[in-house]
Parts: C-alpha cells; structure tokens; sequence
C-alpha cells in the first residue's frame, strides 16, 4: 500500500462518510418526498471512484468531487420544496425537510472534502 498523503486521507474520509450518509440515508427516508435514488446512486459511485486516488491518475479528486457535487445538488434539489413548506408554515408538499437539509450537508461534506484533495494532491 502506497503512502497516505493529505490528498488521500481527504478522499478515504469523504467516501467514508459517503457510505455511512448513503445508507443512513436510505434506511431513513426511502419512502418519503425528500428521498432520491440519484443521490444515494452518485454518492456511491463518487466513494467507488476514491480507488482512483491509489493509481497515477492525477484527477482522481476531481472526479471524486463531481460525483459528490452531483449527489449534493440532486438530494439538495428533492429537499427544497419541503423546506418551503416549513417557511411558509404550510403542508403543501409535504416529506421531511430536517432529513433532506441533514443529508444535503453530509454529500456537501463530502464533496468539500474532495475538492480539498483536489489542491492537496492525491498522485505521488
């Protein structure tokens, strides 16, 4: 196993998070309006690519972040009409906004720390 630089360690937490999020995720709002397959679907890929970080591909991060900004902006999109909901004090659309907010922050995570690896260097 290579050394683990900074770059690395980023990724590895990030897709940590990534699988633990997702599956929390799921288990928690699978059948509800905030839910969406394309999130959880582009998280794993996202942790999925983190393998990358072990070969010579220098846009192992950047591609990584991608997916994770994919996975943000999908679940975060679900999300936001609940959380009209809960400005305007009405039950319009209903679903769960605490959980959709909760879980766009933890892809946003996520891709932060990938985009963090991106300047930090994950090639040797």
């Amino acid at each position: 196993m290579k050394e683990l630089n900074f770059g690395r360690i980023c990724l590895l937490a990030a897709a940590l998070v990534a699988v633990v999020g997702s599956v929390i995720y799921f288990l928690l709002d699978g059948s509800d309006k905030t839910f969406t397959w394309m999130g959880v679907i582009f998280a794993a890929a996202g942790a999925a690519s983190t393998i990358l970080c072990f070969t010579r591909f220098k846009l192992a991060g950047f591609v990584s972040a991608v997916l994770y900004s994919a996975a943000f902006g999908f679940v975060l999109r679900v999300a936001i009409p609940s959380l009209s909901d809960v400005w305007n004090k009405v039950n319009f659309i209903g679903g769960n906004a605490v959980l959709g907010m909760t879980f766009s922050a933890v892809y946003l995570v996520c891709a932060v720390l990938a985009i963090i690896s991106c300047f930090t260097g994950t090639a040797e």
